[in-house]
């Protein structure tokens, strides 16, 4: 019994490496293409690099207001590749992340850090190449003595965030999908790239996006 349980789990993590990797080729726009409006996108929470670019699984965090002990210790359990999703009270003026957090993620692996909140130091985790999604700034310091949730559900602005669920984002906003979802997004996506490379070829050889899309004039 145990045998077949962590042969059912080393499956399960083998089905979420190959679709990381598979959800590394597209862009937020590219998958908002395919999976339509009823797809919901946050684009309230922006990188602090418009280069920046995450995919991977959520480790989900709930911090109180201008306390940050509980990502400190999610942090400190996460694994390499993990997505840390941290939501924040509404009413915090304290930075839940900075400068030395994201130091600490980049060594331990982990693919980026998505704040519903405040972050600091911007401008030293830029230099670092460690992606870092957030509200807005402050140079207050958090607390670090009331402890909040870990492996929760999560609404991030627009988009409901559950363990395990693979977060998009980049500079055009975040998705989220369930295990069941990615199938499914991966194939539509996958289609919507293809018809994007055959329009870029076109337009290369010197063709209007006009004359491609054929588009009618009045």
């Amino acid at each position: 019994m145990a045998q077949e349980k962590a042969s059912d789990t080393s499956a399960m993590g083998e089905d979420r490496r190959r679709w990381i990797a598979e959800l590394r080729k597209f862009s937020v726009c590219q998958l908002a293409d395919a999976l339509g409006p009823s797809c919901p996108i946050e684009t309230g929470v922006r990188p602090i690099d418009t280069r920046f670019r995450i995919c991977g699984p959520a480790f989900t965090v709930q911090c109180l207001t201008d306390d940050n002990l509980t990502v400190h210790h999610a942090l400190h359990l996460a694994q390499p590749g993990d997505v840390l999703v941290v939501g924040g009270s509404p009413d915090s003026k304290a930075a839940l992340w900075g400068e030395l957090m994201s130091m600490c993620a980049r060594a331990r692996g982990l693919e980026g850090t998505v704040i519903d909140g405040t972050v600091r130091d911007p401008v030293e985790i830029q230099d670092l190449k460690y992606p870092v999604f957030c509200r807005e700034f402050s140079p207050r310091r958090a607390s670090k003595d009331v402890y909040g949730r870990i492996h929760s559900r999560l609404q991030i602005g627009n988009i409901c965030v559950n363990p395990g669920d693979i977060v998009l984002a980049d500079a055009n906003g975040i998705i989220c999908l369930t295990p069941e979802q990615v199938g499914t997004a991966i194939e539509r996506t996958s289609e919507v790239a293809q018809r994007e490379g055959y329009i870029k070829d076109q337009i290369r050889s010197g063709r209007t996006t006009f004359e491609i899309l054929e588009l009618k004039s009045p």
